[in-house]
């Protein structure tokens, strides 16, 4: 464990000064693969990752999409701030997400869709690793960032891959798309290094692209869109998930064909679309709170604040079972005219976190006399595609 230890020091050492080559890269992709069992190259396997970050539930509504257009999908996760597709699904009653070889193919061939916690069969260098970078503040490296989203591709057998960056300055590529473009161009040569077709998919990360933040609240949000129930803001942005997905080179989707695969996916991992509504059911009903304007203005709201907010709200996790205690939804589009006293975001938490969280949340919210400051309704589309 200390030499391990030691040379994830060293790299991150190399990473902060900026001396690792694109080579370098490569090779710790590789060897982060290679620290367990590995699935086998499949010319259709494809997956759509993100480089983290709130507002966007692309790692859980593009997989299915892209079953829907024709790929198998095996997708290796690590938890996300303040939540990832694996986490996300794992907090569902019944929903597995550690397989073995064996197991994890026979949920491909059930489904064409397998979504697995990189650590205990796959990839456990690279969860390890990927634990050490948060513990240590080395989370947000690019170079580094770049080596374990490759590593976990290859370890799942992927050979095209969609990544969406999520330009912002709390984001792992770049604080603004100068940064961004430049950290997508070299994940894109990196991957051809290791023998994987990339694209990235440059976006605003500042803005929500949907309203519903936390593990539980983007259950929420797929139950709404599956029963048809979504808000304009949600379907937009699953439809933009959806749109993304056929980028990388499938037959266009149907919602139908989509939902059908998500669905599937959680029964053969041992969930339900029943424990999803029931989950999505509670928590609606913990929405107990509510932030509201502290005078008119024009909305537009900090998400890397509402990050922190929601863990430093919510219990630590164990293992893998994934804390789900707090969330929000907004109420209100950035860029939108509030008057005074408005409804502008609802809260989820246990009591002795509460008010504190709606304190934190109130100060991530800004009201802006001019409308120029906060663009209307925000950018929630693809601004930039880059490939090699």
């Amino acid at each position: 464990m200390q030499a391990m230890l030691r040379d994830f020091d060293s790299w991150i050492a190399r990473a902060r000064l900026g001396i690792l080559l694109d080579a370098d890269l490569a090779a710790l992709a590789i060897t982060l693969a290679a620290s367990g069992d590995r699935l086998a190259d499949s010319p259709d396997a494809a997956d759509l990752a993100s480089t983290g970050g709130p507002g966007s539930l692309s790692t859980l509504w593009s997989p299915p999409s892209l079953v829907a257009a024709g790929f198998a999908v095996p997708k290796l996760g690590v938890p996300g701030r303040p939540a990832g597709g694996v986490d996300i699904l794992g907090s569902l009653g019944g929903y597995r997400v550690a397989f073995d070889r064996v197991g994890a193919s026979k949920v491909l061939e059930r489904c064409r869709y397998v979504h697995m916690l990189a650590g205990r069969d796959f990839a456990p260098a690279d969860a390890a690793f990927f634990s050490y970078r948060q513990r240590t503040g080395a989370q947000a490296l690019p170079a580094l960032a770049i080596s374990s989203l490759l590593a976990k591709k290859l370890a799942m057998g992927v050979r095209k891959v969609g990544l969406e960056v999520r330009v912002a300055p709390h984001g792992n590529f770049g604080s603004n798309f100068d940064e961004a473009r430049a950290n997508a161009h070299r994940f894109c040569n990196v991957a051809r290094l290791v023998g994987i077709e990339a694209t990235c998919l440059l976006t605003d990360g500042r803005e929500a692209q949907q309203p519903y933040l936390g593990r539980g609240e983007a259950i929420l949000a797929v139950s709404r869109i599956l029963d048809g129930s979504a808000s304009e803001w949600l379907a937009s942005h699953a439809e933009d998930c959806r749109r993304w997905a056929d980028a990388l080179g499938g037959t266009a989707t149907s919602f139908e064909a989509v939902a059908y695969a998500f669905v599937a996916n959680l029964e053969a991992q041992g969930g339900s679309f029943d424990a999803l509504r029931s989950r999505a059911a509670v928590v609606a009903a913990g929405h107990s709170s509510t932030v509201a304007s502290r005078h008119d203005g024009y909305v537009s709201y900090d998400l890397g604040k509402l990050r922190d907010a929601i863990i430093d709200a919510r219990q630590p996790d164990a293992g893998t079972t994934f804390a789900d205690d707090a969330g929000i939804v907004l109420l209100v589009r950035p860029g939108t005219f509030v008057s005074k006293g408005e409804p502008l975001a609802s809260i989820r938490c246990r009591p002795p976190a509460r008010a504190r969280l709606c304190s934190v949340v109130a100060q991530a919210i800004d009201l802006a006399q001019n409308p120029g400051v906060a663009t209307p309704h925000g950018n929630t589309g693809v601004s930039e595609v880059v490939r090699v």
